[in-house]
C-alpha cells in the first residue's frame, strides 16, 4: 500500500472516530488484507468497539474485464499471485490478534453479486481497490449512497488504472459529486463526502 496511503487511511479513520461520523469501514478488494487489517488495528488502538470492518473480495483474484468501460483493460484474471484465499486473509487478521467475529465481517464473491445485497448499514470509510472499471463501479453504485456525510472514499488505483479512474469520474459526474478529489501519492486519491 505504501506509507502515504497508510497515513491517509489512518487519518481518515481517526477523523471519522474523532468527529463521530457514523458508519462502518469497508475495504473492497483486499488482496492479503493489509488495508482492512490496518483499519481494524486503528479501531482497536482507539478502543472503538461499535464499528465493523467489512472485508470484501472474491478471494479468487480479479475478474475478467467485462467491457462495460468501453475501453481495453488489462486482463489480470489469470495471475495466481493476485489470488489470496479467504482463509489466508483470516489467518493474517488472526496473526495480529484482530480476527474478531463481532467486528470483522467477510463478504466473499464478485462485487457485482455481493455489493447490491450486502448487509451494510452506513459507512464512514469506503476504500476501493478493485483496479478495473467494473470492479470499481460495482462497489460505488450500491455503497456510495451508504457513505455518511463527513465520511471518506479512498480509491487506491485512481491514478494508475485508467478503468478505475473512468468509473470514479463517471460516477461522480452522474451523481453531482463535486467534493475535491485529493491526491494521496502516485496512485491513490480520496474525497470527503
Amino acid at each position: 500500500m505504501g506509507l502515504e496511503r497508510m497515513r491517509n487511511l489512518r487519518e481518515c479513520v481517526e477523523t471519522v472516530v474523532r468527529e463521530g461520523v457514523p458508519g462502518d469501514l469497508m475495504e473492497a478488494g483486499v488482496w492479503r488484507g493489509g488495508g482492512c487489517i490496518y483499519m481494524a488495528a486503528i479501531l482497536k488502538t482507539l478502543d472503538v468497539i461499535d464499528r465493523t470492518v467489512w472485508v470484501a473480495d472474491s478471494f479468487e483474484g480479479l475478474p475478467k474485464p467485462g467491457g462495460r468501460s468501453g475501453m481495453r483493460e488489462a486482463d489480470l484474471s489469470d495471475h495466481p499471485y493476485l489470488e489470496v484465499s479467504e482463509e489466508k486473509v483470516r489467518a493474517n487478521f488472526a496473526r495480529f490478534g484482530l480476527l474478531d467475529a463481532d467486528r470483522v465481517r467477510f463478504l466473499k464473491g464478485w462485487f457485482k453479486d455481493t455489493m447490491p445485497t450486502a448487509p451494510v448499514g452506513s459507512l464512514a470509510v469506503l476504500r476501493l481497490d478493485g483496479d478495473l472499471y467494473e470492479s470499481t463501479i460495482d462497489v460505488l453504485r450500491p455503497m456510495y449512497p451508504k457513505v455518511s456525510p463527513g465520511g471518506f472514499v479512498v480509491v487506491d488505483d485512481y491514478f494508475s488504472w485508467p478503468g478505475c479512474r473512468k468509473a470514479v469520474d463517471e460516477y461522480r459526474e452522474a451523481n453531482g459529486i463535486v467534493a475535491e478529489m485529493k491526491r494521496i501519492d502516485w496512485t491513490g486519491a480520496y474525497w470527503r463526502k
